[in-house]
């Protein structure tokens, strides 16, 4: 009889919607056969404390026997990655995006279709072997981690290397997804929101909106306690007044404008990496699809600037970073051969200029819980930050780190020259 083993950390509160009967109907998906006994589960926790603010990750060690007949079969083992999402209060607001769905008809369709045209010279994302919506929504995935796939470090910023390589992959998923469309017009009407969408941002007492404005207050706290910067945090003062609506315009469709598939929550953790003997980066996959937007490619590509970047690289390498991704979308779109218009490089740089607000929204919003020490992240998770008093706590120490305070010195005149103040 297979058991689930549990490590200690989930001993106190294992998950036991995942039990044997729907392990065993992942490894039928995942090997394509029903000839099969599983002999053991041992499950655990796929990410440190900190790391996911709106999933539970596992990672769960499958072992199983081939039933072929012969009584000497060994036990083998395949590795999985289970992402369950809570039903609590504070995510209600991923309920309103749809996440879960989206998520699953992304992995289920999207990425094997856009796989298939590039001919399966590239991954986009792992593959999706098993979900369910009750009683929890569960989604199961092949572990990238056994075929060598690995994080970056979050806190530092990726350097040029691993940035050239975002670009040239971002390049040709944007593509593949402008060819898809003029094949299947229909196919991306579900990914209208994203994750700045007016109903997220609706309520003053949702847990989106009191997590941004608590940011954008303690931003213009900080900038006002810097000499030199009182033009800059009198405009901060006034974006602020209109927040929401800034946050809304910053995502919000614009006619004519280019139109991709945007992964929409492009940072570093939600990317894994390979790397040769040598140590030198080969690869890379994206994951977690679950805020994907159809819109503009100035969304991710200003997102994964301002998030993710180390501060060298974002102040002396983003022309160059522009111009890997516009070679390589050209070069994909030419490939595949469909008819679909190259934009110009002018065209590309105008779509990043006119989501720099989007830029601004993930400097502000995002980078203080990105550039985190790792020692000060243990405790953040979404049900802690619906308390006022830890939320309070938690974005002072946020906006006391260093590398952030030297990034804002940087970015917040060039927002201001852009205009996103304004």
């Amino acid at each position: 009889m297979c058991s689930i083993v549990y490590d200690q950390e989930l001993q106190a509160s294992p998950p036991k919607h995942l039990d044997v009967p729907f392990f065993t109907e992942v490894l039928e998906t995942a090997l394509r056969t029903s000839r099969i006994q599983l002999t053991g589960i041992h499950c655990s926790m796929g990410s440190s404390t900190g790391e996911n603010y709106c999933s539970q990750i596992y990672r769960v060690k499958l072992s199983y026997r081939q039933q072929n007949g012969k009584a000497s079969q060994k036990d083998e083992q395949m590795m999985v990655i289970v992402k369950s999402i809570p039903r609590i209060d504070s995510v209600e607001f991923l309920e309103d995006l749809q996440v879960y769905l989206k998520e699953k008809i992304t992995y289920y369709e999207l990425l094997p279709r856009l796989e298939l045209l590039t001919q399966c010279k590239r991954r986009f994302g792992p593959k999706l072997y098993q979900c369910m919506k009750q009683p929890q929504n569960t989604l199961v995935f092949e572990d990238l981690g056994q075929h060598g796939y690995v994080m970056a470090s979050r806190e530092t910023g990726l350097d040029e290397t691993h940035c050239r390589l975002v670009m040239e992959r971002l390049a040709e998923f944007h593509a593949a997804s402008m060819v898809l469309a003029t094949l299947d017009p229909d196919i991306f009407e579900a990914y209208g929101d994203g994750m700045l969408s007016p109903d997220g941002l609706a309520k003053d007492d949702g847990l989106l909106m009191r997590f941004f404005a608590g940011n954008g207050q303690q931003l213009h706290k900080l900038v006002n306690s810097w000499s030199g910067y009182e033009r800059i945090a009198g405009k901060i003062g006034k974006y602020l007044e209109q927040q929401r609506a800034h946050l809304v315009r910053a995502q919000a469709p614009v006619d004519k404008e280019i139109k991709v598939l945007n992964h929409g929550d492009l940072w570093v953790n939600n990317m894994l990496f390979k790397y040769n003997g040598a140590q030198q980066v080969q690869d890379v996959i994206f994951i977690d699809f679950q805020l994907s937007i159809w819109g503009s490619p100035g969304i991710d590509l200003n997102y994964f600037f301002y998030t993710s970047l180390s501060l060298d690289v974002l102040k002396h390498k983003r022309p160059q970073l522009l111009k890997i991704y516009h070679n390589r979308l050209s070069e994909t779109l030419l490939n595949l051969d469909l008819g679909v218009p190259v934009p110009s490089y002018e065209q590309l740089l105008a779509e990043v200029h006119r989501r720099e607000g989007y830029g601004f929204f993930a400097n502000y919003g995002i980078l203080p819980t990105v550039s985190q020490d790792k020692s000060e992240t243990s405790d953040n998770s979404l049900e802690n930050f619906t308390d006022a008093d830890f939320t309070k706590q938690k974005t002072e120490q946020m906006f006391a780190s260093t590398r952030l305070a030297e990034t804002l010195r940087y970015t917040l005149p060039h927002f201001e020259r852009a205009g996103v103040f304004d």
